[in-house]
Order: structure tokens, then sequence, then C-alpha cells
């Protein structure tokens, strides 16, 4: 098992039984309490868990967003099929000259296909999307400042909000914490509130969701999965969660991985 995957388990382990000890877990993956500690030390850094003396524990609460870092290993390659998949289907409705990307590590897989269709504009409050298009010459790139969130990696706050509120673009692609009951939901009311005002200047809006958003919970209520023009997910999706989302009333695409 690579480091990554065994964080990976880890980070579900204290997530489901509130604590892991350090013993244990080198007992049960054949390695070093050395190797545990720095695995916990990677989790602790990026907010997933709380390490303590004997080996880590849940933070006080499920409700918070995992640092981007983190995110960003997780689910890779339906991620990567989600984003290939929600391209598609913006080009084919040729809405792909201005483009939002909010904070979502998913639609960060949009960013290479994006850079090979120049010439747009993009417009992002997450600090890789911005960095990732600064050099791109054929890429007019719109900041939407604000607070700097540095476990996010993004710009939020009222500010953020009230710059939104000045743009138009042909498309936003947007993540969310959790899906359920027909609508979408993030822990931060104030995230909950941007993601809220990247949507009301779209025309349209794509949804992007894997697997895992279906069985998380969160408490602040970004809009209804019905405001958005499709909702795109992989194949891993539970066939319930999918007939949930078609008896919303929006547009389902099911993203297939591609294999080599």
């Amino acid at each position: 098992m690579s480091s990554l995957d065994r964080r990976h388990v880890i980070a579900e382990r204290v997530r489901a039984q509130g604590s892991v000890r350090i013993d244990a877990l080198a007992e049960e993956f054949g390695v070093s309490a050395m190797t545990i500690h720095r695995d916990l030390d990677h989790l602790h850094s990026r907010g997933v868990l709380r390490k303590v003396r004997s080996g880590a524990e849940a933070r006080p609460s499920e409700a918070f967003e995992h640092h981007h870092a983190y995110r960003a290993d997780l689910n890779v390659p339906q991620k990567r099929a989600i984003a290939a998949a929600a391209l598609r289907w913006a080009a084919d409705r040729g809405a792909l000259q201005a483009v939002a990307l909010d904070d979502s590590t998913t639609a960060l897989h949009l960013v290479p296909a994006l850079k090979e269709r120049g010439p747009l504009t993009v417009v992002s409050n997450f600090l890789p999307v911005l960095t990732a298009f600064a050099t791109e010459p054929e890429v007019r790139l719109t900041a939407v400042g604000g607070e700097f969130v540095p476990e996010f990696a993004s710009f939020g706050g009222s500010s953020a909000v009230a710059a939104l509120a000045d743009l138009h673009y042909d498309v936003v692609f947007m993540s969310v914490t959790a899906v359920s009951d027909g609508a979408c939901f993030h822990p931060s009311r104030a995230t909950a509130d941007l993601k809220r005002a990247f949507l009301r200047s779209a025309e349209l809006r794509v949804l992007l969701a894997d697997h895992t958003k279906f069985t998380r919970r969160a408490v602040h209520r970004i809009g209804n999965l019905a405001e958005f023009d499709v909702v795109v997910v992989d194949a891993e999706t539970d066939p319930a969660d999918v007939d949930a989302v078609r008896a919303a009333g929006v547009e389902l695409v099911v993203a297939e991985e591609a294999h080599p």
C-alpha cells in the first residue's frame, strides 16, 4: 500500500471510529511506528485529524471542509472522468468563452484541457487555478479577491461575493461538500454564500459531484439541484443517488473513467 492510500485509510478510520492508536496502525499496515507518526503529522497539518501522544483523534466536529491538499488527493480517477464529461457537456453548448471555476479540486482537472481551448476568460477565487492560468497568453484571467483562507487556498468573504455580482460568464463549474434530499450543502455559511454568488453570475451551472458527496452531510444549504443545468457524477455513484438526482428534475451525466 502506498503512503497516499495508507493515509486515506487512516483518515477514514478516524472519522468512523473517533480515534486510532499508533501501535495498532503500525501492526495493521506492517510499517514502523515512525512511519505512522509521519502519516499522522501529514494528516494533522492538513486539518484532517488531531494528532495526540498515542495516536490521533477526530476533530471536534465533522462539519468542516478538509484542507485543499488533502482533498486533491482523493478520488482522482473519478474526478478526472467527471471533469472530462463536464467539459464535453459545456463544449457541446458553446459555453466555453468565459468560464468560472470555484475552489473545487475536481474542477482543477479541467485546467489542462481549458488551456488548449484559448482564447478564453477564466474567473476564479482558487489560488491553484489562478496560478495555473497566470502565464497563459490566450487566457484573460479575472481573480475574485477577498479574504484569503490559507488551508483552502482560496479567497472568500463579503468582498468576493460583491465582486461576483459585477461579473457574468458562460458557465460555472462547481463542487460542493454534500448532496442530499434534492439539494447541496456546505459546512461553512460564508462559503455557501460565495457559491450562491458564483451561481447567480452564470448562464449555465454545472455541478461536479463524485460519489462520496452523497454520503456526507453539511448544514448550510447552497441551493436545490434543480438550480443547476446539469449534475455530473462518476460511475461509482449509487443507483439510488442517481435516481434521486433525476427525480430532482435536473439533467444527469454519469462519467465513465478512461482506461489505458
